[in-house]
């Protein structure tokens, strides 16, 4: 007994055996075939020609002239067989003379549909997600057990089992069941098992063996899939964007897309219908660019969708996490609203909410909603990454900077260095955070060595939209600064403007040549900033420092950066900056003009170098070139430059290096300055 073609033939099937069953219901009775062997060798070719409709209408015509021919009951059975009519044919078999080899085939191909219909029909409000794959992957081991001296029945049910699993949200099980296989038995995988081997696969983190796969299964022809059912393009799709074949993703499902019609004509309807499988096809199409980065031109898409399909929950959502990528998670929360009330099954939506809410800093309900959704979905991978990256949230945050400069500049001497480093407890109470920091600052002065120690514990609180801090740092070094005292605030407003002030009673910005000579000061720091999007920023800050020796320093800034460039793995900003500042002490120790100002242009590029499930390497390269003018002396240019790189070995952690020099005129001298920052992050 042969394997029979694909598992996955869809409602299309069944429907059209209910049809011919109807119709051969209400149709007269006509006389029998003279001849059973004539009828048998014309229903053998229309059904070689895949013609079920007309091959169980000369069937039925003959059975009605020999109601007990062998042949033609078991020519009836393999029909239905065909039609998906499976159910049936079992029913019609077991009242045939005893046929072993037809009743196991036929026992296979009920579990085989139960597999099926696991991995396709929609789920009842609060129906189990597992149980139905979980029953029939039960029941494909019955069967391997009942046939176990049956090869053809074990490798047919042992196929079936993988559907079932991945149905059941078990991939572990289907990719060791993979590897297990011989290569030649790999090689002659059916094409409907292809499929969820590849889901499988991309579970594992395996993509270029899931687009393999997916490549040997071909594409899906329009019309050939069940509405139930989504384009395997879609995850060939998934495999290569994993892979970092962005060019590849992208034509694999451009392709699909366009080869499905925008609309279908359905047998016994006149009007034609939307097809899904071209809506969902460019729904992915859309997510792609945005994975990509291209988040304008996925929102483009997204936002086209929705105005064609305002009812359409899965746009609706994916709108949503798009805006949320933007910057604009209000706007996201909104949106997300309106697919929840779409689809209130929709785990998509549900995830989407709390990593809002996680955005905004909302987090009391984070925890009960992601737990509500463990107990329902416990095997969903979507589920365990949000687990995974909420508890980096919640969980506890270390910091450390070092930075070494070299240079002859009046503030930083011949050689400096500054260290950081901070370690915060995990949240408390949906809201806070107590943390422990230590700064420590050191110059090497033609005068001699200075340096400044600071370290103590500060709280930390946030709520939607706000964090604030305090802390109290006692302080240690040269001269005798008192201890620093330091409190702010981030204010994300809306979508668009934040506010952001920090303030300190013994300020860490107070040039280490002042303290050289004893002189300690208060600082205060507020900047406002308007972001259109990731695109397009703007800010305008104001600086105020009080010297203990009676200066009183004000300083702005304004700035304005925008995206010029952007493709899969590679974004340009360029910026435009002003700066000007004035003190009030003629002369002091330390850099002191009584005016003085900058101008200067600025370009910063991002290149993704590698990136893999959660594992990123990119480079970074800075320039800033402009003008610096101080009052009493003759303007000259000035320049920074940067290059660095920051590489996320997995998720929560991750390193940085950058290496930068700086170049600008002070009192009429020109000084240079070059640096080495290491930094790292562990957390989220």
């Amino acid at each position: 007994m042969a394997i029979q073609g694909p598992m996955w033939v869809g409602r299309r099937r069944v429907a059209l055996a209910v049809a011919v069953w109807a119709a051969l219901l209400a149709a007269p009775a006509r006389a029998g075939a003279a001849d059973p062997a004539e009828a048998v060798a014309t229903i053998d070719r229309l059904r070689q020609a895949g013609n079920w409709t007309g091959a169980l209408a000369v069937c039925e015509d003959a059975l009605r002239g020999h109601p007990g021919d062998a042949q033609l009951l078991r020519r009836q059975v393999l029909i239905l067989v065909d039609a998906g009519a499976v159910g049936r044919a079992r029913e019609l078999a077991q009242a045939m003379p005893a046929d072993p080899a037809l009743l196991a085939r036929l026992d296979a191909d009920v579990a085989a549909q139960r597999a099926r219909r696991a991995a396709r029909d929609p789920l009842a409000p609060g129906a189990d997600p597992y149980a139905a794959a979980d029953a029939a992957v039960r029941e494909l081991d019955s069967l391997i057990a009942r046939h176990a001296d049956d090869p053809v029945i074990v490798r047919r049910g042992q196929l079936d089992r993988l559907v079932a699993l991945q149905a059941a949200g078990r991939p572990v099980e289907v990719v060791a069941a993979y590897d297990a296989m011989r290569p030649a038995q790999r090689e002659a995988l059916p094409s409907y098992v292809l499929r969820p081997l590849a889901e499988a696969l991309l579970d594992r983190q395996r993509p270029e063996e899931a687009a393999r796969l997916l490549e040997r299964a071909g594409p899906a022809n329009p019309g050939s899939l069940s509405d139930s059912e989504s384009d395997p393009a879609i995850v060939l799709m998934y495999a290569y964007s994993e892979a970092g074949q962005y060019a590849r993703a992208e034509q694999a499902i451009d392709a699909a897309a366009a080869a499905q019609p925008v609309w279908l004509r359905k047998p016994g309807q006149s009007a034609p219908v939307a097809n899904p499988h071209r809506s969902e096809d460019d729904l992915h199409a859309a997510l792609l660019r945005g994975y990509a980065g291209l988040l304008a031109q996925a929102h483009a898409r997204l936002a086209a969708g929705v105005r064609e399909a305002p009812a359409n929950g899965a746009w609706r959502r994916e709108l949503a996490n798009n805006e949320r990528s933007r910057g604009w998670p209000r706007r996201a929360e909104a949106d997300l609203a309106i697919a929840h009330g779409l689809d209130p099954q929709d785990i998509g939506v549900r995830l989407g909410q709390l990593e809002t809410q996680r955005d905004l800093g909302d987090f009391a309900g984070v925890e009960p909603g992601l737990e509500a959704l463990e107990a329902r979905y416990p095997r969903n991978a979507q589920v365990q990454r949000a687990r995974r990256a909420w508890d980096r949230q919640r969980g506890w945050q270390f910091d450390a900077a070092q930075t070494f400069g070299h240079g002859n500049t009046i503030d930083y001497g011949d050689r400096d260095q500054n260290t950081f480093a901070s370690l915060a407890s995990p949240l408390l109470a949906d809201h806070w955070r107590v943390y422990a920091v230590a700064r420590r600052a050191q110059a090497s002065l033609p005068e001699g060595d200075a340096h400044r120690t600071d370290a103590g514990l500060g709280v930390r609180g946030q709520w939607r939209g706000l964090q604030a801090y305090l802390q109290a740092l006692p302080s240690r070094g040269t001269g005798s600064d008192p201890m620093a005292v330091e409190a702010g605030f981030d204010w994300s407003i809306s979508d668009h403007w934040a506010w952001s002030t920090d303030a300190s009673s013994s300020g860490a910005d107070i040039p280490l040549r002042a303290r050289y000579y004893g002189i300690h000061g208060s600082t205060l720091d507020s900047t406002v900033q308007w972001r259109a999007s990731e695109r397009l920023a703007a800010r305008l800050g104001v600086q105020a420092a009080n010297f203990s020796d009676g200066n009183r320093r004000r300083a702005a800034d304004l700035g304005v950066s925008g995206r010029v460039l952007t493709r899969p793995g590679l974004q340009l900003d360029l910026g435009a900056d002003l700066y000007a500042s004035h003190n009030t002490l003629d002369e002091a120790a330390y850099f002191n003009p009584a005016r003085d100002g900058a101008a200067t242009v600025s370009a910063h590029l991002d290149h993704v170098l590698a990136a893999r499930y959660g594992r990123t390497w990119h480079q970074l390269v800075d320039v800033a070139i402009g003008s610096y003018a101080q009052q009493g002396q003759s303007p000259g240019w000035v320049a920074d430059v940067g290059y660095g790189q920051a590489w996320q070995p997995h998720e929560g952690l991750g390193f940085g290096w950058r290496l930068g020099w700086h170049s600008q005129p002070y009192d009429g001298r020109r000084e240079t300055r070059a640096t080495l920052e290491l930094t790292l992050h562990w957390g989220e």
